[in-house]
């Protein structure tokens, strides 16, 4: 891989070159989804059901990342250094404004997953049930061998040796549950004791917002989110309740495939309670744009064949045997090393206010390209390494979410560089100038920055848009600055207006 792969650069721009259309605000130019470099048969039904769907790729692209996690984070885990291991849950969720169709994209995905759920209950209900007897009789029997002690019947010693016997098997014994892996509309004490139940693992799926509800205290009026941390950390998790049985999750691993609107990714990002503890920075945005008003009426439906392969697909990845550790081969280990890299100068940078996303791209990064290794290698994941064909596709996926996740801490209010820009270029236009020095700027906005220094972030975000040109003047002496204004932004605004 060429180093300077990643992001945007290139030489400088004189002042006389022409000037094209600014990045509109709240409208962050996000890219594709790149559905190539998914597993075939998953790639294929993403492509058609956004077809057959009238939605944007993105939206399907995003949440067949979940369905990868949801076969494997109770299988796999990836090993990046001997001290740094990722789960392979994932946190995925789309964002489209109401009638976008969401409902219909994420129930055919998951569609396949609740067949084999029920079809794994159906094969394992008369075990459970006999699972249940076994115990309803183990605790009577040693009801009435504690009665029976305590009341002096028969030899004493006998049947305090029996009931110590009962009481023991009863400890020792394994309660079975019928067999999950998807909920919706779930508490977080309740989805605690459902992934008790699961080895530890579980899929939260839901079309709607409700589930942000119950994270800030929908239902005991407190924020309880601890769950969502740690399940998506693989931190363990002990909770003794009065009353309760208490859970303990030593591994927990929590996915969740998500479709919610933006306002309520605002309340999201406007909790300062969910952004400080660091919930906002686990979550993969696809802030998909709307194909309303420009849908076909009647698209082609997924084909039979695209539907029968993407069923055997999910059955395959599902039913897998094989668990363990998967790790990276060399050359993609260097494709990691090299993207951490990249990374680590934007958190320094453009994504100063975005640290707790960015500071888990890299962990996310490996995942993905984990998952998609266990889709499509022939044989055991875990004895054949991650190849650097996969981890350049999952680099792509990340690079995907990295936009996507600008986009939402931007268009939602959480960068602060971002409206202040937006504010910056509020006041160019009302001065009506073309040009002016960075020091007339500040004093544009005075009151609103203590500093010139503090101006500089959100005025690198107007260049960074394609609103400003900072250019170095030549005056015979010391050089110095001149902000150019694009003057595309006002002649659409004019043009707009005269229609």
């Amino acid at each position: 891989m060429e180093s300077g792969a990643f992001g945007p650069s290139g030489p400088f721009v004189p002042e006389n070159q022409e000037w094209e259309m600014p990045i509109p605000f709240n409208e962050t130019d996000t890219p594709p989804f790149p559905t190539e470099d998914l597993p075939g048969p998953l790639a294929a039904f993403v492509e058609c059901l956004a077809e057959s769907t009238q939605t944007p790729e993105e939206m399907a692209g995003i949440l067949s990342l979940g369905v990868l996690a949801t076969a494997f984070q109770s299988k796999f885990t990836v090993e990046i250094t001997p001290d740094w291991r990722e789960p392979l849950c994932l946190y995925c969720v789309a964002v489209a404004p109401p009638g976008e169709r969401k409902s219909a994209v994420i129930s055919a995905l998951t569609k396949p997953i609740y067949e084999f759920e029920a079809e794994q209950r159906d094969l394992e209900a008369v075990e459970i049930a006999q699972n249940q007897t076994e115990k309803a009789l183990l605790e009577k029997a040693l009801e009435a061998a504690k009665n029976a002690a305590a009341k002096g019947k028969g030899n004493f010693s006998e049947k305090r040796e029996e009931a110590l016997e009962l009481s023991a098997q009863l400890a020792q014994f394994q309660d079975m549950h019928p067999f999950r892996l998807l909920v919706d509309d779930v508490t977080p004490e309740r989805l605690i004791d459902l992934m008790d139940r699961q080895d530890g693992c579980m899929t939260v799926c839901s079309a709607e917002g409700g589930l942000f509800d119950s994270l800030s205290g929908r239902y005991d009026k407190t924020a309880n989110f601890d769950i969502y941390l740690k399940g998506h950390a693989g931190d363990a998790i002990v909770v003794d309740r009065i009353g309760r049985k208490a859970n303990s999750i030593p591994n927990p691993r929590l996915t969740m495939l998500l479709t919610i609107q933006p306002e309520v990714l605002s309340g999201l990002m406007n909790n300062a309670t969910f952004r400080g503890r660091g919930l906002c920075g686990r979550f993969l945005y696809a802030m998909c744009k709307s194909k309303v008003g420009h849908r076909e009426i009647s698209p082609l439906p997924i084909p039979d064949h695209v539907r029968a392969e993407y069923r055997a697909f999910v059955r395959r990845i599902l039913s897998t045997q094989w668990s363990g550790t998967i790790r990276l081969s060399p050359d993609a280990d260097e494709i990691r090393k090299e993207y951490q890299a990249y990374i680590e100068k934007r958190l320094g940078n453009e994504w100063e206010n975005m640290r707790d996303w960015g500071g888990k791209v890299t962990g996310a990064l490996v995942r993905i390209a984990a998952l998609m290794h266990a889709a499509e290698v022939q044989g055991d994941p875990t004895e054949i390494p991650i190849s650097p064909e996969v981890m350049a596709g999952a680099t792509s996926v990340a690079e995907f979410l990295s936009a996507h996740a600008v986009a939402a801490y931007q268009v939602m209010g959480a960068n602060e560089e971002y409206e202040n820009a937006r504010y910056l270029w509020g006041r160019i236009e009302s001065s009506g100038q073309d040009e002016m020095s960075k020091r007339d700027l500040f004093r544009l906005c005075k009151g609103k920055f203590k500093r010139v220094e503090d101006m500089e972030p959100a005025l690198q975000t107007l260049v960074t848009m394609g609103y400003v040109r900072e250019v170095d003047l030549s005056t015979g002496g010391r050089p110095t600055k001149k902000l150019f204004f694009n003057p595309c932004d006002k002649r659409a605004k004019r043009d707009k207006m005269g229609a």
